[in-house]
């Protein structure tokens, strides 16, 4: 046999050994547990702390918000989409009927254009109106044109989206 040939075959053989030891290296001991997946993964996932409550826990104190944003646009999005995480708040708006939440409890709303954009993509070389993937419906693109040109006459500021357009019912 010529001894490139047998260089070549111990370069395969030293490649497929390195390839061996690295694998068992990095692939988890539940791997192929249940299938193609990490049998481990549903234990870690179960003992991550709970940040999402649903919208169902949002209806509870939030009923007039929610019959508003049901008739709109918006109708298809859950709350903490655009409102955060919502399981320590709704764990505790039960206690706050009497006292004031905590700030620490309060949900943060994102009032910047930049916020608003992320789904609503205000990029002027864009088409105007795409499917969403959640839902089909149609999501109408913000129009660079029409509001760019939009600012607060004493700051020189662009106008937060929310300050023309009620974010339940646009």
């Amino acid at each position: 046999m010529p001894q490139y040939i047998k260089r070549l075959l111990l370069t395969f053989a030293v490649v497929i050994t390195l390839f061996l030891v690295i694998r068992t290296i990095l692939v988890p001991k539940s791997f192929g547990e249940f299938g193609h997946y990490r049998g481990l993964s549903l234990e870690e996932n179960a003992d991550r702390p709970l940040r999402y409550a649903g919208s169902a826990s949002c209806m509870k104190c939030h009923q007039d918000i929610v019959n508003e944003k049901s008739a709109g646009y918006h109708a298809g999005l859950a709350c903490e989409g655009c409102h955060g995480p919502a399981y320590t708040h709704s764990l505790s708006a039960d206690s706050a009927r009497t006292v004031p939440l905590p700030d620490s409890l309060k949900l943060e709303r994102n009032t910047t254009r930049a916020y608003c954009a992320t789904c609503h993509e205000l990029n002027a070389a864009r088409l105007k109106m795409v499917s969403d993937t959640v839902n089909f419906s149609v999501i109408k693109m913000i129009e660079e044109k029409k509001h760019g040109q939009v600012v607060n006459k004493e700051t020189n500021e662009p106008f937060a989206c929310i300050e023309c357009h009620n974010p339940h019912d646009p």
